[in-house]
């Protein structure tokens, strides 16, 4: 639960992290509620819910936490459960008295005096199938297959972990940097990069309906007994959320003025922020010696 808790936080995290200064005028709106959320399945629902303001700096926000706002959940239309604030890592959220079910479709809502009420509403997405994770001492390679379902778009992200056992249960431990292998991942021919990321984000488009093997590469030799992937289901909003931030985050990175910055994807209705299912599926194995 504490991995998953520390996924869910550094996804809310992320979409306000960054210290990237960048010498250009943002367009203001007005002060709105900013929503957000990455809800996870057999996870209670954290909930970020901040006040906007113009800033200078891209991403770099410091929102004023709203504690004192009414923060309602419904399920499939109907209430679900209550919410209480609590502080986490230094960072308020509302957090949700029971967890997110598999195949529900999600409404947060917010209110605020002084400020237009928002609402955002996404679903669950389906647990990947994924199987036959492996990886050898010694080497960089890291293989596992995924069976992606047909007839629908689906979208993934993977991280992997170092893990070890701790009270004889198997645990992760600390993310593995990596990235597609180019030897090896035709279907991605056109997105293998020679950086190395955290996390992939992908769109089935390349292997719809298909079973697939991942082949990705370590940055650095496996030496560790034990390894763990997390693929995570995300719904259609999470994957446009993450790959517009990704973009305006490599734009500021690049500390190019002259490129209007990318706006990133939202879903709230009358303010900012995300609300973005998502369902992950863990897979371990015992390195090779």
């Amino acid at each position: 639960m504490r991995v998953v808790l520390l996924c869910i936080i550094g996804l809310l995290i992320a979409g306000t992290a960054c210290n990237k200064k960048a010498d250009i005028d943002l367009p203001y709106e007005g002060d709105r509620i900013v929503l957000n959320t990455f809800i996870q399945v057999d996870s209670p629902v954290y909930i970020r819910v901040t006040k906007s303001q113009p800033v200078a700096v891209i991403n770099d926000l410091n929102f004023q936490e709203l504690p004192q706002a009414q923060v309602t959940i419904l399920e499939d239309g109907a209430p679900y459960g209550t919410v209480n604030w609590q502080q986490i890592i230094g960072k308020g959220y509302f957090v949700s008295s029971l967890p997110a079910r598999p195949g529900k479709h999600y409404t947060v809502t917010a209110a605020m005096t002084g400020l237009s009420s928002v609402r955002g509403t996404d679903s669950i997405p389906m647990q990947p199938a994924v199987q036959d994770l492996f990886a050898q001492k010694g080497g960089n390679q890291v293989r596992f297959t995924l069976q992606d379902p047909p007839g629908i778009t689906n979208y993934y992200r993977i991280h992997l972990y170092e893990a070890d056992t701790t009270g004889g249960e198997l645990k992760a431990k600390k993310r593995i940097v990596y990235r597609l292998d180019p030897s090896f991942s035709n279907n991605f021919a056109d997105i293998v990069s020679d950086a190395f990321y955290e996390d992939i984000v992908i769109k089935d488009e390349r292997f719809a309906g298909q079973t697939v093997q991942f082949v990705l590469q370590t940055s650095n030799t496996i030496d560790y007994r034990f390894m763990m992937a997390q693929v995570i289901g995300i719904s259609e909003s999470a994957y446009k959320y993450l790959q517009t931030a990704a973009r305006q985050q490599s734009d500021a990175d690049e500390s190019n003025a002259l490129t209007p910055p990318v706006k990133v994807y939202s879903n709230i209705e009358n303010g900012y922020g995300i609300v973005a299912g998502m369902y992950a599926k863990w897979i371990s194995c015992k390195v090779k010696e």
